[in-house]
């Protein structure tokens, strides 16, 4: 996951995983039983799910697979160092370092080897960032979530709207135990972005990564399927209230 931002859904949890296909077709994916697998039809089945992406929409934003035409404004926000802070790489310095890099994505959605969806804002269709599942323990039937976005819509809430969609489809589609996160020490929007979708502390490991020449610390939060799962249904049921009282 560290890939993205050292971290590193719509809240519509009265919806199980409504989705629509990029081919247009909308629908409910089916949950699988995920972890009664053996490992060759985990890895088989992740595949054939990634390499056709499921396209989400919640609220205020569409998850969707990232294509050569999100290369400008992917670039925009790669290249500004406010928001590469807690990367493991550095900003990119040109479109073509962002176009290689697309292309590169490209080949691992074919092979279903890539989890992350591209992000854009419904108001203005801009794509403003990624967020998606960066590893996958087959073993301990877990994923960690990872996520990046462009500093000009930090502070709106987006992030957690979409990590949230992204942790639904996790738990109910899959069935993973538990989601794990992590962030660099420091980097606080992330931590805050957790707590938000209802993670908790799991561990510290102090200098346990070595980025842009220095020790870094890693904070790593956790929640658990049946954790989220009450999470969503309280919530799901204030938020019917709240819209009742408005009416």
């Amino acid at each position: 996951m560290f890939s993205k931002v050292f971290s590193f859904l719509n809240l519509n949890f009265a919806n199980p995983a409504a989705v629509k296909k990029d081919g247009g077709n909308s629908g409910v994916l089916p949950p699988l039983r995920f972890k009664y697998m053996t490992k060759e039809q985990k890895n088989k089945k992740l595949r054939e799910t990634f390499s056709n992406i499921p396209r989400f929409e919640t609220r205020r934003l569409v998850l969707r697979r990232i294509d050569s035409g999100d290369c400008e404004d992917m670039f925009e926000y790669s290249s500004d160092s406010d928001v590469t802070r807690f990367l493991t790489w550095v900003p990119h310095k040109n479109t073509d370092e962002t176009r290689e890099y697309i292309d590169d994505v490209g080949k691992k959605y074919a092979t279903g080897q890539f989890f992350d969806w591209g992000l854009v804002y419904k108001f203005d269709g801009k794509f403003i960032g990624t967020c998606g599942l960066t590893s996958v323990n087959l073993n301990r039937n877990t994923c960690e979530v990872g996520y990046v976005l462009s500093k000009r819509y930090w502070g709106r809430g987006l992030m957690t709207e979409a990590l949230e969609q992204v942790m639904d489809f996790a738990f109910d589609y899959f069935g993973f135990d538990k989601i794990e996160a992590r962030f660099l020490d420091g980097n606080i929007s992330s931590k805050k972005v957790m707590l938000k979708t209802g993670m908790t502390f799991e561990k510290t490991e102090r200098n346990s990564m070595h980025i842009k020449g220095e020790y870094k610390t890693v904070h790593t939060y956790s929640i658990a399927r049946g954790v989220f799962e009450k999470r969503r249904e309280s919530l799901g049921r204030m938020a019917l209230i709240n819209r009742a009282n408005s009416w």
